[in-house]
């Protein structure tokens, strides 16, 4: 099967006979797609739909990828897998190896020593030297989140961020209000959304995809209110109370 695959993606990138969309494909010019098969997948794990479809979406990106380095002569979908395998071995001494039972606290640390072995880690004194740097802000937020709760500066459960929260909420207000500085302003809407990130980790959600999902349901509604008139025009020169309206009616469907 993996070698039907491998012909298949060869057969695409084939500068005579291939596809030529996909024979002028570069790693950066098909990174939105990753992204975007990424989501899909995570999409239809939470409606557990259309995941088999998802995941061969997304290996196709993997198999591409790969084709485009084979290409170059530095390795192959074969070299990934065995990269993989080990990787596997070597992270997981407890099940290959030693075979012991670990508690979750056994396994974190186990997991950071291996990952300092190579080179994933350092001893520098900066304890989130290790966050990716490609990271969506909102990601690197949780992740900042996670590394100070391993040294213990955390709140103890969700109403320390909910009243955090609450809290920013007052500062944007007064900083807009009394000052309307736009400097500030920045500051203080920065600091609400990193205290709505630490109250989406303390409720175990993904703050990331929270969002995403928020942004299909709005596009969704929006797409839906905008039916209720003639075209676009009518839409935009009607009230915000008309729209408003339409909108309260949409939400309870």
């Amino acid at each position: 099967m993996k070698k039907r695959l491998d012909k298949l993606i060869s057969k695409l990138r084939d500068e005579e006979n291939g596809c030529s969309w996909n024979t002028k494909q570069t790693h950066n010019t098909l990174l939105p797609y990753l992204i975007e098969e990424t989501y899909e997948l995570v999409d239809a794990i939470k409606n557990n739909e259309n995941i088999k479809e998802e995941l061969s979406d997304l290996l196709f990106q993997i198999l591409i990828h790969s084709k485009i380095e084979e290409e170059k002569g530095n390795f192959n979908i074969d070299d990934v897998i065995d990269n993989l395998s080990q990787k596997i071995i070597r992270r997981h001494p407890h099940v290959f190896k030693n075979k012991k039972k670990l508690t979750d606290e056994q396994l974190n640390e186990q997991w950071n020593s291996i990952k300092m072995k190579e080179g994933k880690r350092n001893s520098t004194s900066d304890p989130f030297y290790t966050i990716n740097k490609s990271l969506t802000s909102i990601l690197k937020a949780l992740e900042i989140g996670n590394i100070s709760k391993r040294y213990k500066f955390d709140w103890n459960n969700y109403k320390g961020p909910l009243n955090k929260v609450k809290e920013e909420i007052n500062e944007v207000i007064e900083a807009k209000e009394k000052t309307n500085n736009i400097k500030l302003i920045e500051e203080e809407i920065g600091d609400l959304m990193f205290s709505i990130v630490s109250l989406a980790r303390h409720l175990d959600i993904n703050p990331d995809i929270a969002l995403e999902q928020a942004n299909i349901k709005f596009i969704k509604r929006f797409n839906l209110m905008l039916q209720e008139f003639e075209n676009k025009r009518e839409f935009i020169k009607s009230s915000n109370k008309i729209k408003e309206n339409i909108w309260k009616k949409i939400k309870k469907l």
